[in-house]
């Protein structure tokens, strides 16, 4: 049987490791905790490289807090600190070169009770799935908390496994067939682990192909193609404080389109409202996912609500087959939705339950006993919809887009403005507006932030339609050892954007970008643009700290600052 070893001491030579035969390491990626000094806590992009080259797999882990500790156990900090925690784990997850596509195990180490995991530990890995999604969350703890994970449906599986990794400790002779990994030693001072280039080790058994390595190409399900478009109206009422735990559909019993139906629920007059209606790849949104439609009456303050415009409850199921394509979008709207607001992403079909989850409008009506509606319907195809949800949630890839993963790995974007995502003009990019900037996503580009310092000028130039184009990096921060703090760089398919700290930024591209660089950039004999190109006789000219560069047709001359003739740059040999 294989085996992969854990440690936070130190950062032990992966060649010994190998040569002890194991063949994965468990890695910490999250930091020490005050007071404390792992030397393994996180792990650092170099040692992970290290041990790749040594023929190792890595898998992430996360543990900050400690039972007893003054910096309390993980799992006692309930959504909120499983949202923040998950934040700062993917970070250092994609920083030191894991992909989005594996999963982070996150610790509960210690033995926790039912009541404690429904208390508290569920709600820390609701949190959790808000940011990563179930598919790519993980749990460590003994079996019981392994099997309360995998029926709650707060971590993700592979086949027949989920990504559960249970510890001996507190597991008694209990074992959760369903694990894909069992620590099986466990270094203590009355029982040590085996020593390793100087360091103590854990040892844990490898019980399946897919355990969470690094190095494993797992498909990813792409999210559906679908318009959505703000319609936003009066139609909407508070939630006052109440957690969303449901998403329910609803049939239209008419026939509207997804616009007509919108009008319709933006007059408060017809006392009726959803957030979203659908029909035909189109999404309206009618009211933010932060307020409470009018859809459920006293269920409306804990659930979101779509409306299939121009369905009806009499449906017959090939006629709800027909519109296949309408309920892949809703699902992926309802996993969406879940995933933001923290509860399962569960199907609760008839015979309903009362739970949280994706549901109708009839699971209020003979669940929770509110109201009489029985939409929608008892020809509804719930197996091809709670698969559609599965694809999203738990069989390969979560609801995540590209824009939510770099989001994600960019805390310092803040609080997310946007509700979902905005179409650019061209019909195939994506927007999202965040607190201190944006994320533009496009399939030849991928996704990637924009800071406001940056955004001020892409705003100018035209956004995405104009001359830059889409983003295809991330901003670099410059030192600026002449000015009042960093510079900002961004490139774009259109050029780069150059912003000194408290200057105006300045597009820099073409033949003048490149013999710009080829003088040193902003570390160069010509500093800092001050300019963006000016038109000037047959050419173009753009002005730098130090001096300026000259385009016409087959020349370019760049010229530095010295008085009366300034004085040509020769071209570096």
């Amino acid at each position: 049987m294989s085996t992969a070893v854990d440690f936070a001491a130190r950062l032990i030579d992966p060649r010994a490791i190998a040569a002890a035969g194991h063949s994965a390491v468990l890695a910490y990626i999250s930091p020490s905790r005050p007071g404390a000094n792992f030397g393994a806590k996180p792990i650092t992009a170099d040692y992970a490289r290290a041990l790749t080259a040594a023929g190792l797999d890595i898998v992430s882990i996360w543990q900050y807090g400690k039972p007893g500790d003054p910096t309390p156990s993980d799992w006692t900090t309930g959504f909120d600190g499983g949202r923040r925690m998950a934040e700062q784990a993917l970070a250092t997850h994609l920083a030191v070169g894991a992909p989005r596509h594996a999963p982070i195990f996150f610790a509960v180490d210690e033995d926790i009770t039912l009541s404690q995991w429904n208390g508290a530990a569920v709600e820390f890995f609701r949190g959790v799935n808000s940011i990563l999604g179930r598919e790519w969350t993980g749990i460590y703890g003994h079996a019981r908390v392994c099997a309360w994970a995998i029926e709650d449906g707060v971590i993700g599986a592979r086949g027949d496994f989920s990504w559960a990794w249970q510890t001996r400790a507190w597991s008694g002779t209990e074992r959760e067939p369903r694990a894909v990994l069992y620590q099986r030693v466990i270094d203590t001072p009355s029982n040590p682990g085996p020593l390793i280039d100087g360091t103590r080790v854990d040892v844990n058994d490898i019980l399946a192909a897919d355990f969470g390595q690094w190095a494993l190409d797992r498909p990813v399900t792409v999210a559906p193609q679908f318009t959505e478009i703000d319609r936003f109206g009066p139609s909407h009422s508070p939630r006052d404080g109440a957690r969303v735990t449901n998403f329910l559909l609803h049939t239209q019993e008419g026939n509207g389109t997804a616009e007509s139906l919108a009008a319709y629920l933006n007059n408060p007059d017809n006392g009726v409202s959803y957030h979203y209606t659908l029909r035909d790849a189109v999404v309206v949104r009618v009211v933010p996912e932060e307020l409470a439609a009018w859809s459920v009456l006293s269920a409306n303050p804990f659930t979101v609500n779509l409306c299939f415009a121009g369905s009806r409850v009499a449906w017959s199921r090939q006629q709800w087959l027909a519109i296949d394509g309408d309920l892949r979008i809703a699902a992926y709207i309802a996993v969406r939705s879940a995933h933001r607001h923290g509860h399962s992403t569960r199907v609760i079909a008839p015979d309903y339950h009362v739970a949280d989850g994706i549901s109708d409008h009839q699971y209020v009506t003979r669940a929770l006993g509110i109201g009489s509606h029985t939409d929608v319907g008892p020809n509804f195809p719930w197996d091809v919809f709670a698969a559609h949800v599965a694809s999203f949630a738990g069989g390969g890839g979560g609801a995540q887009t590209a824009i939510d993963v770099r989001a994600a790995a960019s805390t310092w974007l803040g609080a997310r403005r946007t509700d979902g995502e905005l179409a650019t003009p061209d019909g195939v990019g994506r927007f999202a507006e965040f607190e201190n900037g944006y994320v533009y996503w496009h399939p030849t580009t991928d996704a990637h932030a924009i800071p406001t310092a940056v955004m001020s000028k892409y705003a100018e130039l035209g956004w995405e339609t104009g001359p830059l184009g889409y983003p295809v990096a991330e901003h670099a921060a410059l030192p600026d050892p002449r000015g009042t703090g960093p510079g900002l760089a961004q490139a774009f398919q259109g050029g780069t954007v150059y912003r000194r700290a408290n200057q105006p930024a300045y597009w820099v591209h073409g033949a003048i970008g490149d013999r710009w660089a080829a003088a040193g950039h902003e570390n160069g004999e010509l500093g800092w643009p001050t300019s963006d190109e000016t038109t000037h006789d047959d050419g173009v000219y753009q002005a730098f700290e130090f001096g300026r560069i000259y385009w016409v047709p087959e020349q370019i001359v760049a010229l530095r600052n010295s008085g009366e003739p300034d004085t040509p740059l020769a071209r570096p040999a």
